[in-house]
């Protein structure tokens, strides 16, 4: 039984993700695509997503440590727990989560293992809204190593890294990097655990970092954040890359930011900020003032306009539902994207069978059947117009106002120290 909902659980989040992120690559799945005991640590930006689309590329079954609050709902604990190890913080403990302790979750994660399953853990302990790193806590270190401990250094567990980098986490129909790292091999660190289990933990824990880290786009701090942010996405507006590659060339572009003198970052953090201000205040987009080569009017924009009308009005309700959904529960913006996918495993369903209720009312002519077939096929349809001519529509109604050539002039200063046409 926990199989086949897990399965379930495993198809419907690989649909609906793909639909939330529908420019999603992945790489190195092959590092973690394999038999055997494996935990595989990931970063943990995006709360339930990071997790999920880490483990949709996996062929074989994975169990999740998860927040212990997620058992406070009777619905949510019937559909996780067969798949998923509770751990509760003190918050979640306050909210009336059971769990069996820090002995518990240390068994229960020795058990998979050592029956040959992959375990996900977060090591950073918490999720943040943030394109880096956070401090990583030593348990995912002290678990792998103990378990290994406990079966004389021959139960093979496989430490693997896995980082989640996101265009925008939050933002429907976006862009998802997924990269799983080269595993990491414990037997080096047996002699160490055995004189001193501690500095072992240490040392593999540093080792971790450095591999999770080489996976991320890693800014120093908010300044850096908001300094480099612009700049990638004018540089994407100008040249447009596929998300893996335009996750390199920001890794490039954040170690020329780094390289500057000072006073020329400074000057470029001035030609920023302005620059982003005066969007903000007249309602304007990058977009605009770019040179993307789906800013010209083609046939496809012409000719596939009716179709992707069609697929937005009748996907117009679920777009609406998981907003006001969103909107009503006003919680943390962390959660927006955990909300409207799992949400949508139910609310698409519904708004189908109503709007076929509809349609038969309308028209009963038997032909709801060929309406309902043709309503997923025109929501990927509509999907893939808008990923395609995005920056047109973008575009025409991003405006205009008295400050354009201003605003032409800022974007020329802020990427004149980039070379990225070439």
């Amino acid at each position: 039984m926990s199989k086949l909902v897990f399965q379930l659980f495993h198809f419907m989040s690989r649909w609906m993700i793909r639909v939330f992120y529908p420019g999603l690559e992945v790489e190195g799945r092959e590092y973690a695509n394999h038999p055997g005991p494996t935990l595989l640590c990931g970063n943990h930006p995006n709360t339930l997503i990071d997790p999920l689309i880490a483990g949709i590329h996996l062929d074989y079954q994975t169990y999740f440590l998860a927040n212990a609050g997620l058992w406070l709902s009777p619905v949510t604990a019937f559909l996780i727990d067969p798949f998923c190890i509770p751990v509760a913080r003190a918050k979640d403990k306050e909210a009336g989560a059971k769990t069996g302790g820090k002995d518990e979750v240390f068994n229960r994660t020795f058990a998979s293992l050592e029956t040959g399953k992959i375990v996900y853990i977060a090591p950073e302990g918490f999720s943040e809204l943030e394109r880096k790193l956070r401090r990583l806590k030593g348990g995912a270190a002290g678990m792998a190593l103990e378990a290994e401990n406990r079966n004389n250094w021959e139960l093979g567990v496989s430490m693997q890294p896995v980082c989640c980098n996101y265009e925008s986490p939050t933002t429907c129909f976006s862009r998802a990097f997924v990269r799983f790292g080269e595993p990491i091999d414990l037997l080096q660190f047996r002699e160490q655990y055995e004189k001193s289990p501690v500095r072992a933990m240490s040392a593999l824990t540093s080792l971790l970092t450095k591999r999770m880290q080489d996976l991320l786009i890693q800014t120093k701090d908010k300044d850096e954040e908001h300094l480099l942010r612009p700049v990638e996405r004018a540089i994407q507006n100008d040249a447009p890359l596929t998300v893996s590659k335009h996750h390199y060339r920001t890794k490039k572009i954040l170690k020329s930011l780094r390289a500057m003198p000072a006073d020329d970052r400074e000057a470029l953090r001035s030609s920023v900020l302005t620059y982003s201000g005066l969007l903000k205040e007249t309602g304007q987009l990058d977009i605009e003032f770019s040179d993307h080569p789906e800013r010209k009017l083609h046939a496809g924009t012409i000719l596939g306009l009716p179709f992707f009308l069609y697929g937005l009005l009748n996907h117009a309700l679920w777009l609406f539902l998981i907003n006001l959904l969103w909107n009503k529960l006003g919680i943390d913006r962390g959660y927006k994207a955990t909300v409207q996918c799992l949400a949508s495993w139910f609310i698409m369903p519904i708004t189908y069978v109503i709007q076929l209720l509809l349609f038969n009312w309308a028209f009963p002519e038997a032909w709801g059947w060929l309406y309902l077939l043709s309503l997923p096929v025109a929501g990927l349809f509509a999907l893939k117009y808008w990923v395609t001519y995005r920056a047109f529509w973008a575009g025409r109604f991003s405006g205009s106002s008295k400050d354009d050539d201003r605003l032409r002039s800022l974007r020329a200063e802020m990427l004149a120290g980039f070379d990225y046409r070439s």
